[in-house]
């Protein structure tokens, strides 16, 4: 991926920026977006659902409808996709890569498209869309049209999951590797947390493989075939990243298990060799 572009937030306008239809793109501001005349061609908006503007420009600017902007601005959210009166909305969860950060505790994006604008929110920052916007600006190798952002969008998100999910694996290695070395109450703490954050994020990412899966069976006309293809591969690797998590949650128990039953073993000798002890005296 291209390196990050950091623009300035403006009252919840995150960033902003009008395609090319080439891979490019032109920034926006809300100047642009206030305006009698929203921007022709295919543009998308990045918006804090938390700042008051945007609300009210939702509400008053954008042409959604009241139900679409409440889904859009709700505090709560699962991942789901579904289909509005005007557009599509996609309710997705990415990893929280934030400084200090915990990885499992997911931050969600609502994407909303009707093939020609794409509008998108978040609750807390996240990288995705700066991804994005990186192939767009830097790159001048974006999407070229709502499809492809709006797709783009998805996939990167959940690309972004690959370092955590397969990063369980290494963890696991090593500490079957040095299991015999280390505090055998240490360990099973590291197992424990290792096997609440995979089902911590399992619980998200079921539901948003279900959710593409609904996408792909009554899939907007704007999505083009090309698009669709590539939201396949993408509900595919959420099914590998399902299955991983099993295995490493599986995985983690029978070390835990293990370790415990070493204990016990342990434990059994020592009361062994006291009792004889005992005995002799």
């Amino acid at each position: 991926m291209p390196g990050t572009i950091e623009w300035p937030e403006d009252d919840g306008l995150v960033l902003a920026c009008q395609l090319d239809g080439r891979g490019s793109a032109a920034r926006l501001t809300w100047r642009e977006l206030d305006a009698e005349q929203l921007p022709g061609g295919v543009w998308w908006a990045h918006l804090d659902r938390k700042a008051a503007r945007v609300e009210r420009w939702l509400r008053d600017k954008s042409g959604l409808t009241d139900t679409t902007i409440d889904a859009l601005l709700a505090e709560e959210t699962r991942p789901r996709v579904f289909r509005g009166k005007v557009g599509t909305i996609a309710i997705l969860r990415g990893v929280n890569t934030n400084p200090g950060a915990v990885a499992e505790n997911m931050v969600s994006i609502r994407i909303w498209s009707d093939g020609k604008r794409v509008i998108t929110l978040r609750h807390r920052r996240l990288q995705t869309p700066r991804d994005v916007l990186a192939q767009l600006v830097l790159e001048r190798c974006g999407p070229r049209d709502a499809s492809e952002l709006f797709e783009g969008l998805i996939t990167r998100l959940t690309e972004r999951k690959a370092a955590i999910i397969n990063g369980f694996d290494d963890e696991l290695d090593n500490i079957e590797e040095h299991v015999e070395e280390g505090d055998a109450t240490e360990v099973r703490r590291e197992l424990s947390d290792l096997r609440q954050e995979a089902v911590v994020l399992r619980r998200y990412i079921a539901p948003q493989r279900e959710a593409l899966t609904s996408l792909l069976i009554d899939p907007p006309e704007w999505l083009a075939e090309r698009s669709r293809a590539r939201l396949r591969d993408t509900a595919d690797r959420l099914m590998r990243y399902i299955e991983e998590l099993d295995a490493a949650r599986e995985r983690s128990m029978v070390l835990k298990d293990d370790i415990s039953n070493r204990l016990a073993e342990s434990t059994n000798k020592t009361l062994y060799i006291l009792s004889i002890i005992s005995a002799v005296f």
